[in-house]
């Protein structure tokens, strides 16, 4: 009841958001000839302006072994701004590989590179890893400390401990009050940002020293301490015999820790290193032996890391200068020629098999020649026969500027973290256009590997962007829209490589297997075409969106795709 008055008061329809298709499309029955034209079609068309702009549409299937397709459709502000809002809990997917456990030697290996595509850019995961341990850490001393030192009542209506009778306790529960006040402070924050950005009408009546003062006060209230058990406090510590108690009590634990246990301590650091030395993990996590063994290498990694960085930063400006205006083709294609309506199409091609890819190639693909960089090749050759059906009206340019970037399979499974930080960040491709062989695959393995050495800071800040917003902060409004519809006009294809690990197997939150995920990232801006090629466990797959007025022969991309990667060989 309470439910059907919200929305009654709001307006809010779910009708207008969640729908049943027809399983007919035109007079004929849904199934894999026609489902392309029918999703395009759906895609096409807008959601009204005065509803929120999402909407999921289930599409009954003729076929009985794939009963029915989900498109979703949402606005990517949505998706961005909303920051406890992800992709999965619109998608309802689960991830059956998320570990439930954080190990010490969790992240050390280098993972390899097959799991994605292009793999553009090492993002510096030493510094982070180093960070993650240590917030970890920290997070665990202050739950410690917490669960020591803290008076709140148990479930069962008593104190876990008494109030502060001594001034260690009141100094520390003073610590705790300040940190819960910063933190509230922040959520609080946080909170009224987001009302903001949803209401205009709100107003925020409460100034910052208010708000400081009201969350002090209640977190004082809520353990108990005031200036009586302060003065109760500091006068019982004070008493002598309190004093003799707390030095006798710390003698004899200095005692027995440095003196009576030091044989078993020196037992413990000797089966540490033993372990270190033969297996290269150890139980004993508590020791020197194991703190020096996780710390001393992600030190030693992360300084050269922040050295790398340091470097990049130095050679930054001429780089990034070269990539964008020197590097770039000035040849200009049909893209340039055509206006836009604003609207969006869609296509995707059939699942390829990658094993088959690698059987046909006989271990051709290595350290020289990736598997990434073949399947770039064919989608370069995609676009040629796309351009190519335009070479009356305008040239076929050699090179293509495109923008690049990556995400991972937990972008859609993901319910807990962040959710950017399954979003890789952008780098600038120059893609050389031409029928798919071994030279253009090798070309691509040079571009790609001058990619990494050029780009490293391109791709960092744009990862800045994506996270905190940095360089909208950075710039001033009119110069960001200037930057963008410039950078948009000579780079209108995006591509984007979504990927997942070797056994990846999608799963919906009622446990019916899904067969495929396909991510449609709108072009914006001046762009008129994205490429998403995608990569679960050992499947490849494009799903193109591009504007109205590229159809009909948008469709031209994906079977070229398709046709390449399944009859091509280096």
């Amino acid at each position: 009841m309470p439910g059907s008055m919200i929305a009654a008061c709001s307006g809010f329809n779910i009708n207008n958001h969640v729908i049943l298709s027809t399983h007919r499309y035109r007079g004929r029955p849904v199934n894999e000839s026609n489902i392309q034209d029918y999703v395009s079609e759906l895609a096409a068309k807008y959601i009204p302006s005065d509803l929120p702009q999402w909407q999921v549409t289930v599409i009954p299937n003729a076929d009985p072994a794939q009963p029915y397709y989900i498109l979703i459709k949402v606005h990517h502000l949505i998706i961005a701004e909303e920051d406890d809002l992800h992709v999965s809990e619109m998608l309802l997917l689960q991830d059956n590989e998320r570990k439930s456990f954080v190990g010490l030697q969790d992240g050390l290996t280098r993972a390899t590179n097959t799991k994605q595509l292009s793999h553009f850019v090492r993002q510096p995961e030493h510094i982070s890893k180093l960070l993650n341990h240590v917030q970890h850490l920290i997070s665990c001393r202050w739950q410690q400390f917490i669960y020591e030192f803290e008076s709140l009542d148990t479930p069962d209506g008593v104190k876990a401990h008494p109030d502060a009778r001594n001034l260690s306790q009141l100094l520390s529960l003073l610590l705790i009050v300040l940190v819960n006040v910063a933190l509230g402070y922040w959520r609080t924050r946080t909170m009224r940002r987001k009302w903001q950005r949803r209401s205009t009408g709100y107003r925020n009546d409460l100034g910052t020293l208010q708000t400081l003062y009201v969350l002090f006060q209640h977190e004082l209230e809520q353990r108990n301490l005031s200036w009586a058990v302060a003065r109760s406090a500091l006068l019982y510590s004070l008493q002598p015999v309190h004093i003799v108690k707390t030095w006798s009590r710390f003698l004899w634990q200095q005692l027995l820790h440095h003196f009576l246990l030091l044989p078993y301590h020196i037992y413990c650091e000797l089966l540490a290193l033993r372990d270190v030395l033969l297996r290269g993990q150890t139980p004993y996590s508590s020791t020197y032996c194991a703190r020096l063994y996780l710390y001393v290498p992600l030190l030693l990694y992360a300084q050269l890391e922040l050295c790398k960085i340091c470097y990049e930063l130095f050679k930054a400006p001429r780089n990034i200068y070269d990539v964008l205006f020197v590097q770039p083709t000035k040849e200009l294609n049909i893209l340039h020629k055509k206006s836009y309506a604003g609207r969006k199409i869609v296509s995707f091609s059939r699942s390829i098999d990658g094993a088959l890819l690698r059987e046909r190639h006989q271990h051709l693909f290595g350290q020289e020649l990736r598997e990434s960089d073949f399947s770039l090749a064919c989608l370069a050759g995609a676009v040629y026969d796309y351009f190519n059906t335009f070479s009356d009206r305008a040239a076929v340019p050699a090179l293509l500027n495109t923008t690049c970037r990556t995400i991972s399979k937990g972008y859609f499974t993901d319910r807990s973290a962040d959710k950017s930080e399954h979003i890789g960040g952008v780098v600038f491709l120059q893609l050389p256009l031409g029928s798919p062989d071994a030279l253009k695959a090798h070309q691509l393995h040079e571009i790609v590997e001058r990619i990494r050495k050029q780009q490293i800071m391109l791709y960092l800040a744009s990862i800045g962007q994506t996270k905190y917003s940095l360089l909208t902060a950075l710039l001033p409004h009119v110069l960001t829209k200037i930057f963008i519809n410039f950078f948009s006009y000579n780079f209108p294809v995006t591509i984007t490589e979504i990927y997942g690990t070797a056994d990846t197997q999608f799963q919906a939150a009622w446990g019916q297997r899904v067969q495929d995920v396909l991510l449609f990232r709108p072009p914006q801006s001046k762009t008129c075409l994205s490429l998403n090629l995608h990569r679960f466990g050992d499947k490849y797959r494009l799903a193109i969106m591009a504007d109205t007025h590229l159809a009909p022969d948008h469709t031209l991309l994906t079977q070229s795709f398709e046709r390449y990667m399944e009859t091509v060989t280096l």
